[in-house]
């Protein structure tokens, strides 16, 4: 139950930041903003990595959602978005804010989680329910909690449809006032289409100079071969909320698309079932375009590619239907009637009976199936069938979860458990860094070093604690005087 400033906020003087998750953590990123005259939040989104994770999500912030005047949404991400479903349940019946292409996704997937927590029920009560685990080496392996109550439903499709019926979009960089004093405006973040950092600017009583905050969202990599540019505030913020993902890491020079060439060649000559675990929104569509660019290069030489995963194809889609937010070579392409992730190769599946169908395809192959941390989704029947097969490969193209069973594929696991199988690994394990649609940490310093001026005060979020740890060291060195690693629930005054 919420018990701090009612909803009139007149006891409030100055503009706080309140981090309610991704705090020292990758997943569940909520940040309010508290001002004189109103309260809001930037994102909604689920803690993920695992069954024990789920009833977090059933564990509700301090906040009193009633009175909040906006619920901003920075991408369509389940991590910032999947809880949006609840608002509905919470009495909230204000605006929720996004761009327009998040608007567009953020139907279909609040919608698609709302199917999935039902279908999860059902999987239980029928003991259908997917299930994975590394067996060994030993020092892989993970406790796998038995569950002993159906999975947790956090709402409905009649949750969701409210919810939908509450969404506005609003173009980038055009301000959005959501209350005296408050006003809110989108910046392209190049990290997936839609994504967006958050510019807010509070006009406090008796000051002459408006107070900026910038919240980054997921901040995309800086040379983006797919999306457009970023763009940054016009004024200097005071602070800067800003994620920290791959904070502790810095991509190697080498060419992924030269690697990745490599291996689709290989792929072809040897007759080898390629899968590549993704997620259907950023990672398919950067793969699609590597995997565009092999088949124009003759690479591919018509070894089938299969998508196997409906939003992934209706995510892709979206993303030729918006031009304006492609990098700049892409634009000109789609403006010569090009869609430049589509090539001949290239089969969408759309439901469980198509997907099952490639099953016995014989030849090489190339996979892209969902989930991307393995954990669940059409991979792990896939991973199933072929991991123990040594003419299979397995491609991980970005951040593994640790104690899934891709960040156990990744480190070396010899044998694991997939739907009740126990299975040797023969597969080849593939890497290939720098597909992320996270900037890493020399993005990220450029990135800031790119504001109108260097913040007074830095927060980072959205990062483990050796990424949150690194990128502060980083940041400190570039003159920042003051970054903040909060905990969640702890409370930063702004001005």
């Amino acid at each position: 139950m919420f018990d701090g400033t009612p909803a009139h906020m007149s006891s409030i003087g100055g503009v706080r930041v309140v981090l309610h998750g991704a705090a020292g953590e990758v997943t569940g990123s909520c940040t309010e903003i508290i001002t004189p005259t109103a309260r809001f939040l930037v994102d909604f989104g689920m803690f993920q990595g695992g069954p024990e994770q789920e009833p977090r999500n059933t564990v509700l912030p301090p906040v009193d959602f009633p009175s909040l005047a906006a619920v901003i949404v920075t991408h369509a991400h389940v991590d910032h978005c999947g809880r949006l479903g609840m608002l509905a349940k919470l009495a909230f019946d204000g605006p929720v804010l996004c761009t327009e292409p998040t608007a567009e996704l953020l139907p279909r997937v609040m919608l698609s989680s709302a199917t999935l927590q039902q279908t999860r029920v059902h999987e239980y009560r029928d003991g259908t329910a997917p299930t994975s685990r590394i067996l060994a080496p030993q020092n892989l392996v993970t406790a796998i909690p038995i569950r002993k109550s159906p999975p947790i439903v956090l709402f409905t499709h009649r949750h969701a449809e409210a919810v939908i019926r509450r969404l506005r979009s609003v173009p980038y960089q055009c301000w959005e006032r959501i209350a005296e004093g408050v006003d809110v405006r989108f910046h392209f973040a190049s990290h997936v289409i839609g994504a967006a950092s958050v510019e807010v600017r509070v006009q406090l009583p008796g000051r002459s100079k408006a107070v900026h905050i910038l919240l980054s969202g997921d901040v995309g990599p800086l040379s983006n071969p797919l999306l457009a540019p970023h763009q940054w505030p016009q004024d200097a913020p005071d602070l800067v909320v800003m994620e920290s993902t791959n904070g502790a890491r810095r991509f190697s020079a080498v060419d992924r698309t030269e690697a990745f060439f490599n291996i689709m060649e290989q792929a072809r000559r040897g007759q080898q079932r390629v899968l590549v675990p993704t997620f259907a929104l950023g990672r398919a569509q950067t793969l699609l375009q590597l995997l565009a660019s092999a088949s124009r290069a003759g690479i591919l030489g018509g070894m089938p590619v299969y998508l196997d995963s409906a939003m992934a194809v209706r995510a892709t889609e979206l993303y030729a239907r918006n031009p304006s937010e492609l990098a700049s070579s892409i634009h000109a392409e789609c403006m010569r009637g090009v869609n430049p992730l589509h090539f001949p190769e290239l089969h969408a599946l759309m439901s469980r009976r198509e997907s099952e169908a490639i099953d016995r395809v014989s030849s090489g192959c190339v996979v892209l199936a969902g989930s991307g941390f393995c954990d669940a989704g059409p991979i792990l029947r896939h991973l199933r069938l072929a991991i123990d097969q040594p003419d299979s490969r397995l491609l991980l193209t970005g951040h593994q979860l640790d104690g899934l069973l891709g960040h156990g594929l990744l480190h070396g696991a010899t044998r694991v458990e997939i739907n009740g199988a126990a299975l040797d690994v023969k597969a080849r394990v593939d890497r290939i860094e720098g597909v992320s649609g996270h900037a890493d940490a020399n993005d990220l310093l450029e990135w800031l070093r790119r504001m109108p001026e260097l913040p007074k005060m830095v927060v980072l979020n959205h990062g483990a604690e050796q990424a949150r740890d690194a990128l502060a060291a980083d940041v400190r060195a570039l003159g920042v005087s003051s970054v903040l690693l909060p905990s969640a629930g702890q409370q930063i005054e702004v001005a």
